[in-house]
């Protein structure tokens, strides 16, 4: 591939990341309202179901005060039949009659609105669920996100301060050379003093032994205390003659 195909390559690659960068964000952010959709519609759901739960205990009550005065007009009944009131016991058979047609709308409608009201609420139990779920992943997601992008930033960071830090020794190598060559320098030319003043010729001569050496105090005693050597060629001392 071309140098130019690669930069194409590269820049399309850098499109295609800036897009799903793009793509990426709106899609939490349409994630997080049909999140809040989903939680409204829930809050609906769950007085939808309250209504329903209510009217199915009024129903439920009504049921049983129907049945309670079913009860009651039948023993009333069979006690007029045997007092040998019949027509109040047909008022009261008339009356259970109504009783007896209100209990069985009453119980079909109740028996159809009881399953829809346990699916209802089944429903609503899983959508809390899937919502309390669908929260929890979106908030681990934000938070891999800020971790992700202090840790890159962390790195950043720390690849500036290799950097200066290589800087940094660079530097001080170039200072401690810089130091190594003045400290030669001064030498050298302390040696260059040495010989224009003859010094380092005196040196060179008290190293190798020859010249005047200094001698210690025990060195003078012990010739100080040996007999002085005679000297063969000395001449004997004349008498004076007056």
């Amino acid at each position: 591939m071309s140098a130019w195909g690669k930069i194409f390559t590269a820049i399309r690659g850098g499109v295609n990341e800036a897009a799903e960068s793009v793509a990426d964000s709106q899609s939490m952010r349409i994630l997080d309202q049909e999140i809040r959709d989903a939680e409204q519609s829930l809050r609906q759901a769950r007085s939808d179901l309250a209504g329903i739960m209510a009217s199915n205990k009024s129903m439920a009550r009504r049921i049983e005060e129907n049945r309670a005065k079913e009860t009651k007009d039948t023993d009333s009944a069979r006690a007029a039949i045997a007092a040998g009131r019949t027509d109040l016991a047909q008022g009261l058979a008339q009356r259970i009659a109504t009783i007896r047609g209100e209990l069985q709308r009453d119980q079909a409608e109740l028996d159809q609105l009881l399953p829809r009201q346990q699916q209802m609420l089944r429903t609503i139990q899983d959508t809390e669920a899937r919502i309390t779920q669908m929260k929890r992943e979106v908030e681990n997601v934000k938070a891999n996100e800020s971790l992700l992008k202090a840790q890159s930033a962390l790195a950043h960071s720390q690849s500036g301060i290799n950097t200066r830090l290589g800087s940094a020794v660079d530097s001080l190598e170039r200072i401690k050379k810089k130091q190594e060559a003045t400290a030669g320098r001064i030498a050298a030319g302390a040696e260059l003093a040495a010989l224009e003043n003859g010094n380092d010729l005196d040196r060179q001569l008290r190293e190798a032994g020859i010249g005047g050496s200094s001698q210690s105090a025990d060195d003078i005693l012990a010739q100080l205390m040996s007999p002085a050597p005679s000297d063969p060629l000395a001449l004997p001392q004349t008498k004076k003659i007056d």
